[in-house]
């Protein structure tokens, strides 16, 4: 018996060996050199630091370090590190659940989380992917998400009844529901358009209680809705509808559902009319309202896609990524663009992507925090990771510096999801979540692109590794 025991840990032993060489390797300790440190607490660039990282949390910072005789070194003169970016306006999880790579092209584009606006993925599932997440079992983006929406009763409609949706006929049903989600470990609690705006404060209160920041898709006031305690307020398109002259129509539109009886076009038009007649007194009062309560607003200018983004149309670098059945819809979405130019449609028009630019810069510019967000989804002709880097483009575009741009994407949505303790600047104790850039981004904002290397929860990955990754989502998409 005692020989048998002994054969069988000579023959499991060596496995074990492995193994534990191999979770040495991944814990190895890593050090970047001479390295130029982004740490988004100053926006000037910190020369000739070395950052330790131990486990998946940056250990030491400073010149003249001690560092461990096991360490891996990277050679970073010239280089400069930051935080990782995020995207704080995704549908990631029902992308991932239809097998789309939306992890690796993150990852590979310097995304090292994003929030996930709602998904029918069972909670259960989500957390456990999570955890699969955190513990290195999946390379991934650190994922915030919130589940199913807290929305109105009436779902019936073609086009919705799919939404990542919970009905709630009352403030008592709404209040339920927040506390479901609460026990299945969501991030935060998202309310839907259709949640009757006068259960929206108990729905906040509810969430509160819970310490869950809430996020809302917002069609009855800006203003309102922050008043309400609402942290965080998505889909920017709807700011200049809401602050018109005739706002009491657009809601009436939106909760009647008339638009779901008309087309695009139709909608389009009517949209059109409220931009021409902004009422300048409740917008600037609305402003005030989001800056006085640090009500937070996440754009999506890049998540237009084709009818404003034109990255998508002139970079064909991206093409490589795309599926034929996605390229097909890539060109008629380009064959509708032209139309609409023909049209004269305003999703078309130069003027109203400089209406959208000057709306970002007056929220910035009236201090109103600013979330870099792009709705990239599995519905849309999406780049995922690289609409992040187009966003923060257009940040600049409308007048923000480089380092308010970078903080949109760092810096602000750690403070939203309330994890500003480990995220969204490099400092001592944090975790690793970092990217290492050739160039300064704060220079020019389009050297976010390149992407020398990228830390994931203390995961190195070279540049090597990062092509890899993309050289086989590329031959995947030619496959399908």
């Amino acid at each position: 018996m005692r020989k048998l025991f002994a054969l069988l840990v000579m023959m499991v032993f060596p496995t074990l060996l492995i193994a534990q060489d191999k979770l040495a390797a991944l814990n190895r300790p890593l050090v970047f050199r001479n390295v130029a440190l982004i740490d988004m607490r100053s926006e000037k660039p910190h020369a000739g630091m070395s950052v330790l990282i131990s486990g998946n949390r940056i250990a030491k910072i400073g010149r003249n370090i001690k560092i461990p005789k096991n360490a891996e070194f990277v050679d970073a003169g010239g280089k400069f590190l930051m935080p990782g970016l995020w995207d704080s306006y995704t549908y990631t999880l029902n992308a991932v659940k239809e097998g789309l790579p939306y992890f690796e092209m993150f990852v590979a584009h310097g995304v090292t989380g994003v929030r996930d606006s709602g998904t029918l993925k069972d909670l259960a599932e989500a957390e456990r992917l999570q955890n699969d997440m955190l513990s290195g079992r999946v390379l991934a983006p650190r994922l915030f998400y919130s589940g199913r929406s807290v929305n109105g009763a009436d779902m019936s409609e073609q086009g919705l009844r799919n939404r990542p949706s919970l009905q709630s006929k009352n403030a008592d049903e709404a209040v339920r529901h927040v506390e479901t989600l609460a026990r299945g470990g969501v991030d935060y609690i998202s309310i839907g358009a259709l949640l009757p705006p006068e259960l929206v404060p108990s729905v906040v209160a509810a969430a509160q209680k819970r310490k869950l920041p809430v996020l809302s898709y917002v069609v009855y006031g800006y203003g309102r809705a922050s008043d309400f305690g609402v942290n965080c307020i998505e889909h920017f398109a709807d700011l200049d509808r809401s602050v018109s002259k005739n706002r009491d129509e657009y809601f009436e539109h939106y909760h009647t559902r008339r638009g779901s009886k008309m087309t695009a076009d139709e909608n389009y038009a009517f949209f059109k009319t409220l931009i021409d007649s902004r009422d300048q007194t409740f917008y600037e009062s609305t402003l005030q309202a989001l800056a006085d309560n640090k009500t937070c607003v996440a754009t999506n200018f890049a998540g237009f896609g084709l009818a404003r983004n034109t990255f998508d149309l002139t970079d064909l670098s991206r093409r490589r990524f795309k599926t034929k059945k996605q390229l097909e819809q890539l060109e008629a979405a380009i064959v509708e663009k032209e139309r609409q130019r023909r049209n004269n449609d305003m999703r078309a028009s130069e003027a109203d992507t400089k209406r959208h630019l000057q709306g970002i810069y007056e929220l910035h510019k009236a201090r109103v925090p600013l979330l870099a967000g792009t709705q990239t989804s599995a519905n849309r002709i999406a780049s995922p990771g690289i609409w992040l880097h187009d966003e923060l483009y257009y940040f600049v575009q409308a007048g923000l510096s480089p380092f308010d741009a970078l903080k949109t994407a760092t810096a602000n949505p750690a403070k939203l999801m309330r994890r500003e303790k480990d995220l969204g600047t490099i400092e001592k104790g944090k975790l690793a979540d970092l990217i290492l850039l050739d160039a300064n981004p704060l220079a020019d904002i389009s050297n976010t692109r390149k992407i020398n290397a990228v830390v994931a929860n203390g995961r190195y990955l070279s540049r090597e590794v990062l092509d890899k990754m993309l050289s086989d989502i590329e031959a995947k998409a030619k496959m399908q």
